[in-house]
């Protein structure tokens, strides 16, 4: 219960943190992108098998070895300075 799809409004997403509501609507932005890139192609849609996404969440948390969204942020934070300098003026 972290993402919520707004129609016709965007995405709203919440976090424990707020590196984690960051990375949240980070990821929610990026497979919404993809989704969206993929139906513009025209082709049938492959589903994501349910014991894959039924596993995702403990893939990642040994990915980032329990760190999770501060591992991540110093590097969103890197890409903000980059693209939008003077930001946090």
């Amino acid at each position: 219960n972290h993402f919520l799809m707004l129609r016709n409004h965007g995405l709203l997403t919440v976090g424990r943190s707020v590196d984690a509501a960051v990375q949240a609507m980070y990821l929610f932005e990026t497979v919404c992108t993809i989704q969206v890139r993929a139906q513009a192609g025209g082709g049938e849609l492959v589903q994501v098998h349910p014991d894959i996404i039924a596993t995702a969440a403990e893939q990642s948390r040994v990915a980032t070895r329990g760190q999770g969204a501060s591992l991540t942020w110093p590097g969103l934070l890197r890409r903000l300075d980059r693209r939008l300098p003077g930001y946090d003026n």
